[in-house]
């Protein structure tokens, strides 16, 4: 029997955990928002975990192949039956433009969704937890410059800060020292203006959340999860 509701294509392994971590938040939302019980109230949901190769904790180390092993993922996941895809992964939307043209279903962009949320709260001026490969490709400055929000970014030493504790997530050795180095880099954003932070890499969120800092954080993989999950049960979706 086919579900009532539209099948989530999940491409992830970058890494395992944050993968793991958006399944758990697409169960998290259905149950909270459309209050999802029984199995059939749930998304479909198919996931391919994609131990993704030219790939570390900085980031993409080899695009050329990164982006055939990305287009093979959504190919596959289209194959599958999925209506819609996610990634579960920021940096690798880099390369969002070359997997969409690859498949006809939508892939959402966790950067316009994101954008988009901050948007709706108000902020103009927010601070970037991300990736080497993310901060230097421009993905969030260039998108969140169109629409008149500016993006500070890490210097070189706040950078291998978050490289440290990306890796630690990536291997699952985070820990409480973890919370204190990226509260450190959320205090010298404050300093600079900073309304708000974008954590722009998927593992972050393991590492810190809401509860450890009284400056708002925008979770890229809840907010990208929300969208997903609308469009699954509601049909709610734009690109």
């Amino acid at each position: 029997m086919k579900s009532k509701n539209k099948t989530i294509g999940v491409l992830g392994g970058m890494g395992p955990g944050a993968s793991a971590n958006l399944y758990m938040e697409i169960i998290k939302y259905s149950q909270h928002k459309y209050n999802a019980i029984q199995d059939t109230d749930y998304p479909p949901i198919i996931i391919y975990s994609l131990p993704l190769d030219g790939f570390d904790e900085t980031g993409i180390t080899n695009i050329k192949l990164v982006e055939d092993q990305l287009v093979v993922g959504v190919k596959k996941l289209e194959a599958a039956g999925c209506d819609l895809i996610i990634i579960g992964c920021n940096t690798v939307h880099i390369l969002y433009e070359k997997m969409q043209a690859a498949v006809k279903i939508p892939i959402l962009n966790i950067v316009e969704e994101t954008k988009n949320k901050v948007i709706e709260f108000g902020y103009k001026k927010v601070g970037l937890f991300a990736s080497e490969s993310t901060v230097k490709s421009g993905l969030y400055q260039n998108k969140f410059g169109k629409s008149n929000i500016e993006v500070i970014s890490p210097n070189l030493s706040q950078q291998k800060i978050l490289n440290l504790v990306i890796e630690h997530v990536m291997g699952g050795n985070q820990k409480d020292d973890d919370i204190i180095l990226l509260k450190d880099v959320a205090r010298d954003y404050i300093k600079k203006g900073v309304e708000a932070i974008v954590m722009g890499c998927t593992e972050i969120p393991l590492a810190i959340n809401q509860t450890h800092t009284d400056i708002k954080l925008f979770n890229t993989i809840e907010i990208i999860v929300q969208s997903a999950v609308d469009y699954s049960i509601k049909n709610i979706f734009s690109i």
